[in-house]
């Protein structure tokens, strides 16, 4: 059940039987807005660039989108000003490598890139209480965009760093460009702007030539930096990728077997930072109703955990505080507080 609710089991690269805008087609990018039919969540996604510049050896996304084409931050501040009139109070930014937004393309400005440029434009925005987004490169993580977590309130305290492996060779192998040294000084430097900072990520198990002497090395960097959330993939061969050209060196039962091991690793880390939320009181937003249980609300934190609470309607769509009274590995539960005093939702 865990592997269920904290693992996504989905392919490395999307399967290439539609083709999206390989062209360089001038404004192509300014037509992302697929999200629209879902304006009125008080969760909502802006997708701000399409394509991907990178080549890891286990991605198709560059053969099937194209080159990076990114929206103009005029028009996706637009997009997010329209989205919040309409109720939304959380935002969150997508693209393939979303940190790697207008490089290349666009100006830097005192010292600060085009992404973080953005993410000061959408701050500004009054009823936008929360910026999200995903998925990053560690490479994309330099000071102003570290920095800009000790800044912006409105930046949630949830990073999404891609991990990947724990071994310097398999990152070579992956054409991965940053080593595990980079990686672990960038959750440092973001744990120093912003403390109780959490992390989550992705790790690929059973990649070509991945020894138990590389996987080893992924355990202790997965277990050090203390992941509260994980996607793991369980490699599998994508035609097309450079990876596919190499011959297969782990079987099917030991990509299972190094998978579960990660599994217990994140479990114990994930029952830990829940755990350690009970008695505290947490900024919930509230998104809507929970899949179980009358008057029963879900919201999530700052943090980005899952939040179970007894609640009215009319507070979907408000930040509210809730004191945690239990956890699980997958979720929070909690008792709904006016002014820090329990009260009753009747």
């Amino acid at each position: 059940m865990l592997e269920h609710i904290i693992t996504r089991q989905k392919a490395l690269g999307p399967k290439p039987s539609t083709l999206v805008e390989l062209g360089e087609e001038e404004g192509s990018a300014e037509t992302i807005r697929a999200h629209l039919e879902e304006k009125t969540q008080v969760s909502a996604f802006v997708s701000i660039m399409q394509g991907c510049n990178m080549h890891c050896a286990f991605c198709i996304v560059p053969k099937t989108r194209g080159a990076e084409r990114y929206r103009s931050m005029e028009t996706i501040e637009a997009e997010a000003r329209e989205l919040v009139a309409g109720g939304a109070r959380e935002i969150t930014l997508l693209g393939q490598i979303v940190n790697s937004y207008g490089l290349r393309q666009m100006p830097f400005v005192t010292k600060r890139s085009p992404f973080v440029q953005l993410l000061d434009r959408l701050s500004a925005i009054d009823g936008l209480e929360r910026i999200r987004y995903t998925s990053p490169h560690p490479r994309g993580f330099q000071e102003d965009l570290i920095q800009a977590y000790g800044r912006l309130p409105k930046l949630m305290p949830n990073v999404h760093l891609p991990l990947q492996s724990g071994s310097d060779r398999i990152l070579k192998l992956m054409r991965r460009p940053y080593t595990v040294r980079r990686f672990k000084e960038i959750v440092q430097r973001l744990r120093e702007e912003r403390p109780g900072i959490t992390f989550s990520t992705d790790v690929i198990v059973g990649f070509p030539g991945e020894t138990e002497a590389d996987f080893q090395q992924t355990v202790e960097v997965f277990d050090e930096i203390g992941f509260e959330m994980a996607f793991i993939f369980k490699y599998s061969e994508r035609a097309g990728t450079l990876a596919a050209e190499m011959p297969e060196t782990v079987s099917t039962e030991e990509k299972e077997e190094r998978n579960q091991v990660l599994l217990k690793i994140l479990e114990k880390h994930s029952l830990a930072y829940n755990q350690s939320r009970i008695g505290c009181i947490e900024q919930v937003l509230l998104e809507g109703p929970a899949k179980r249980g009358e008057s029963m609300f879900m919201g999530k934190t700052p943090a980005n955990r899952k939040v179970i609470v007894a609640a009215q309607p009319r507070l979907v769509g408000e930040l509210v505080d809730v004191r945690i009274t239990s956890a699980g590995v997958s979720a929070l539960n909690g008792e709904l507080c006016l002014a820090g005093v329990e009260t009753d939702v009747a």
